[in-house]
This record gives structure tokens, sequence and C-alpha cells, in this order.
């Protein structure tokens, strides 16, 4: 088939303008893929230091303004009868027991339900980074040779909701002691050391955890 002159040169300035649009086209895709791998690095270093902050605060029972401003405690004359009461429990007459009892609703969840709820934060903002990872990985594969440590702070948050749930479960078997001594049952029943050796057995429990979760943390911070 014949082509004409001019028909050829169209046919090659077609071709050359096709050619710089599909190169314009993936330098623009190409420069827009790197700088979204740079601000998914930096999110992701971010993330990394608020996972940082919340393991910290909720290794030692503390709390930040968020959970602070949600979770209040007792008023402080009553935190320091009731810690003082807790102490002495098994010698309490039936009067200081009434007064621990009615105490405990105020101040006895305080500490456990701040652990739970700076658990439940560490864990959101945990699912946050592990999506940042995982769109990372999806959009530039060379990323998955960069090894985040995700696995490592995914067990670090189920080692804190073991030790929260366990706090928890310490507290209703200090709540129980307190409601049988009420009711007349001796601290040396069947019943009452079967809770003294439930609470010993938590306790036990939550220093091996929380032994875990100190040299995890080592490990991540040190990383």
């Amino acid at each position: 088939m014949h082509i004409k002159t001019n028909d050829r040169k169209l046919l090659i300035y077609a071709s050359l303008l096709a050619g710089l649009l599909f190169l314009g086209a993936s330098y623009y895709i190409h420069t827009k893929q790197v700088e979204y791998v740079s601000m998914m690095k930096l999110n992701i270093a971010k993330q990394e230091k608020t996972l940082a902050t919340l393991s910290e605060i909720t290794d030692r029972n503390g709390a930040d303004a968020a959970v602070a401003e949600i979770i209040k405690d007792c008023d402080l004359e009553d935190r320091q009868e009731f810690d003082e009461l807790l102490s002495r429990l098994g010698e309490l007459n039936n009067n200081q027991l009434r007064r621990l009892d009615l105490l405990f609703d105020a101040c006895g969840y305080f500490y456990a339900q701040r652990k739970a709820l700076m658990t439940a934060r560490l864990e959101r903002e945990f699912e946050v980074y592990n999506d940042y990872v995982s769109l990372l990985n999806i959009v530039d594969s060379k990323e998955k040779k960069i090894s985040y440590p995700v696995e490592k702070w995914g067990e670090l948050v189920d080692l804190e909701k073991q030790r929260s749930s366990l706090s928890s479960d310490l507290v209703l078997i200090q709540k129980n002691i307190i409601s049988a001594l009420l009711n007349n049952v001796s601290v040396k029943s069947e019943e009452m050391k079967e809770q003294l050796t439930h609470a010993q057995e938590i306790n036990d429990s939550l220093s091996l955890v929380g032994t875990k979760i100190d040299t995890l943390r080592e490990e991540l911070i040190d990383l």
C-alpha cells in the first residue's frame, strides 16, 4: 500500500506525540508514586513514635490526656483511705469492711478501667500502623524488603490486652473477697482459700506478662 509523503509525516508526528504523552504520563505517575511512598514512610515513622509513647504510658499504668479526661479517680482522701483499708483487708472489722465496700465502687475499678481504655487506644493506633505498612507494600513491592516490626507490635498489643484482662479479673476477686467477709465467710474457709489462690495465680501471671512486655518494648524501642 502506497502512503503519501505528507501522510507519512503525519504518522511520524503522531507517533512521536503519542510517545511524548506516554513518557510524560509515566513520569507523572512515577513522581506521584515516589511522593506517596515518601508520605507513607513519614506516616509510618510518626505512627511508630505514637506507639512507643502509648506503650510506655500503658506499661506504667498511666494515661494520656484523652483517657485521663474520660476515666476519673475518686477523691484523693477516698483514694488514700481505700488503699489503706485494702492493704489490711484480712484484719478489718465489720464497720471497716462496710466502708471499704462503699469506697470500692468509686475507687476499686479505676486503675483496671484506665488500663483497659489505654490498651484499646494502643490497639487502635497499632491497627493504623499496620494499615500504613500494608498500603506501602501494595504501592511499592520493593518496600517489602524493609523490615517493619508489625508482628512484634502486634504481639505487644496482645500482651497488654492479656494484662488488662488479668487486672480486671483481680479487681473482681477483691470485690468478691470483701463481699464474702461481709457475709461472715471465714478467712480459713475453702471458698476464701480458692479466691486467694486464684488471686495469687493472677498476680503470678501479671508478673510474667509484665516481664514479657518489658523485654519486647526494649527490643522495639532499640530497633
